[in-house]
């Protein structure tokens, strides 16, 4: 069986250099989310987290301004989706932080299967998904304190696909607790922690304002799929969101692959699977 990885995707566009490859030589293809980021969402999440007021205009609504700012967002995920649809291939999802529930839903995507906290088969091998990254500790501890945009933390954290780490283990365990570990591949937009989770020098600070001194080091992975991942070790863990840590690794006999981000490179990640022996390759296409 072989089938294609693509990371976050910087621009929808890009997607139409799949048509350099023949798609009938693969099963299908996972995305590992962030399909949707746009400079305007990334604006938001960064005036959000420092609580910058500012970033509103005087008179503007902070609700209706929020909705208006993920226009951009919106266009980008329906263009992914007509775009994927042109594919003739099966592809598979999972949410990553910046596919803002708003967002998916005035895009309504149909030509991918999100598989957050499902199972799915394939020949043979059981694809197990789960959108978006950890909570941050501040929206655990004040989950009613409002946003610059008037949202409480707990609705926020909803809006942006986040999790307990807690709750990552135990459903990922549930999920998988009937199948054999050697055939389970684990699809997820977050990086197990300290597991090509590591953000670039310059993010650290930011990372450990978010995350606390977990993050000191600059790895922002989360800690709960790495506990479900040392326990259950699974064939493979397969993930994006930090950009930067793009490559492989291995836990056990866990292989990690940290897909990246789709830019201007085209870079994807080939996997042929043969029972349970595997070649992992990064690709970039033709322009």
């Amino acid at each position: 069986m072989n089938f294609l990885i693509i990371g976050d995707i910087e621009k929808a566009g890009y997607l139409n250099s799949l048509s350099s490859l023949k798609l009938s030589d693969y099963t299908f293809i996972i995305l590992t989310g962030d399909m949707s980021g746009s400079p305007e969402g990334w604006k938001i999440g960064k005036a959000r987290g420092m609580e910058d007021r500012s970033f509103i205009p005087p008179g503007k609504n902070p609700k209706e301004y929020y909705q208006e700012l993920l226009e951009p967002s919106v266009e980008k995920l329906k263009e992914v989706d007509e775009n994927l649809g042109k594919l003739g291939i099966k592809v598979f999802a999972v949410y990553g932080n910046t596919d803002f529930k708003s967002i998916v839903a005035r895009a309504k995507p149909k030509n991918f299967e999100i598989i957050h906290n499902k199972i799915v088969e394939v020949n043979g091998f059981y694809l197990v998904g789960y959108n978006g990254h950890p909570m941050y500790p501040w929206e655990m501890k004040e989950p009613l304190k409002k946003d610059i945009f008037g949202y409480t933390h707990e609705e926020t954290s909803k809006e942006l696909n986040s999790f307990r780490e807690e709750d990552v283990y135990k459903d990922l365990k549930t999920l998988t607790e009937n199948h054999p570990s050697n055939r389970v591949i684990t699809v997820t937009h977050t990086p197990p922690y300290k597991i090509l989770d590591k953000v670039k020098l310059e993010l650290v600070k930011w990372a450990v304002k978010s995350y606390g001194e977990t993050a000191e080091d600059g790895n922002v992975g989360s800690t709960g799929l790495r506990k479900f991942i040392l326990e259950y070790k699974p064939l493979m863990s397969i993930f994006g969101h930090i950009h930067e840590a793009k490559g492989t690794d291995k836990i056990d006999d866990t292989h990690c692959i940290n897909a990246g981000n789709f830019d201007k490179e085209k870079e994807l990640v080939e996997i042929t699977l043969l029972d349970s022996k595997l070649n992992i390759e990064f690709k970039k296409l033709n322009p």
